[in-house]
């Protein structure tokens, strides 16, 4: 175990009400709105498996009713008979829900906003209608066999007592679970936990947390919604949604496993190869600083990180690369210090004694200062070369 020793203190864990923990993954669909990305139906279907072979428990695969394409994306994943539920979302309107029983997906998210910033700007509409056109989509999915997550889109903002009624209605409706929309990205953990918890003491229903990034919580917010009794997170691969995105995939299931050494059914040795193809599916590039997935988590530079890691890799990282499927760089520039040049020059088939060795890092350093970034192997090589003579 190579986390913080203070995750399992009684008095952390106390609180904990973990249940059986699923992902619903929604980068086949909110993933898609971020803007400027459009997936095709080859690279919906692609994306679809990988997160099948990760374990994911449910795919929400698109919006059905937005055009006959995406009827035909969607019914292509289904028809690929993944171990995973399908999903498609829907609003809570008929004619959107009949798109998605076109398709033969097995679950739907009906979806409609309950906060009164929404009801009053967005929807026009009353807290009575909106329950009404709640409850009777719920009902007229659930006459078709499908499995129904009913949406309070900006739950976060919603009135407590309003938001009880909602759940309460839905569930007597035949609403399988409730997805509390943070839709603003506006929880902070505390109020997260304290919300999931509060929802299902009072409504017993079972609580799906779908939370967004405009603060960088989304991932703490989902992990605190699991840690009081949420059963299900939504998440996109790299985190892409709509602004600064969804919580990550990568990142919370991540933390499940590894900070909260939770025994959980994924692969993650599959999750760096499914991040990397959606990098290049969407157009968006992963930031090098990004947690698990970026190209810095596994590439160091500094002298004493470097001295480290090439000693006890643990020193310097809490997990190693190839259990994502990623590997470790180590680079060469300013912060370098002897260790890294030497184990470098050994890679790339150079001997050197400690005076050249000497040579070639003040050599390094004055480089790498002057153009202000790290030196490639080839460069390493050349002055290797220049000091060997």
């Amino acid at each position: 175990m190579f986390v913080s020793l203070y995750n399992f203190k009684d008095e952390v864990r106390n609180g904990f009400n973990f249940k059986e923990i699923k992902i619903n993954d929604t980068t086949l669909r909110d993933g898609e709105q971020t803007p400027g990305v459009v997936f095709s139906i080859e690279e919906k279907v692609n994306i679809a498996k990988m997160l099948d072979e990760i374990g994911v428990q449910q795919i929400e695969a698109g919006t059905p009713a937005m055009s006959p394409e995406e009827i035909k994306a969607v019914k292509s994943i289904v028809q690929e008979n993944l171990n995973a539920s399908i999903m498609g979302w829907a609003r809570a309107v008929k004619s959107d829900i009949d798109a998605v029983l076109k398709t033969d997906a097995d679950a739907i998210a009906i979806s409609i906003a309950t906060s009164d910033i929404h009801l009053k700007y967005k929807l026009r509409k009353t807290r009575e209608e909106v329950l009404e056109m709640a409850t009777n989509m719920v009902e007229y999915a659930k006459s078709h066999g499908l499995y129904v997550s009913l949406n309070s889109e900006d739950a976060t903002r919603t009135d407590f007592p309003f938001l009880k009624e909602f759940a309460k209605s839905g569930l007597e409706a035949g609403a399988n679970r409730l997805r509390i929309c943070d839709t603003l990205g506006v929880l902070i953990p505390a109020s997260s936990k304290y919300l999931t918890k509060k929802i299902i003491e009072e409504v017993g229903i079972t609580v799906e947390i779908h939370t967004h990034n405009d603060y960088g919580l989304a991932v703490a917010n989902a992990l605190a919604a699991f840690e009081a009794g949420a059963e299900w997170a939504s998440t996109t691969v790299n985190g892409l949604g709509e602004r600064a995105g969804n919580s990550s995939l990568e990142g919370v299931i991540m933390s499940l496993i590894k900070l909260y050494n939770l025994d959980l059914p994924f692969k993650i040795s599959k999750i760096y190869q499914l991040s990397k193809y959606v990098e290049k599916a969407s157009g968006i590039p992963i930031p090098p600083n990004r947690s698990i997935v970026g190209q810095h988590m596994f590439t160091h530079e500094s002298g004493i990180h470097v001295d480290g890691v090439l000693k006890y890799p643990y020193t310097y990282e809490s997990f190693l690369p190839d259990e994502i499927g990623a590997s470790r760089r180590i680079v060469i520039g300013k912060h370098s210090g002897k260790h890294a040049v030497w184990d470098k020059l050994k890679s790339l088939g150079f001997e050197v004694n400690k005076e050249d060795l000497m040579k070639i890092v003040e050599i390094v350093k004055k480089r790498a200062e002057e153009r202000k970034s790290a030196l490639t192997d080839d460069e390493l090589k050349q002055i290797a070369l220049e000091v060997l003579k």
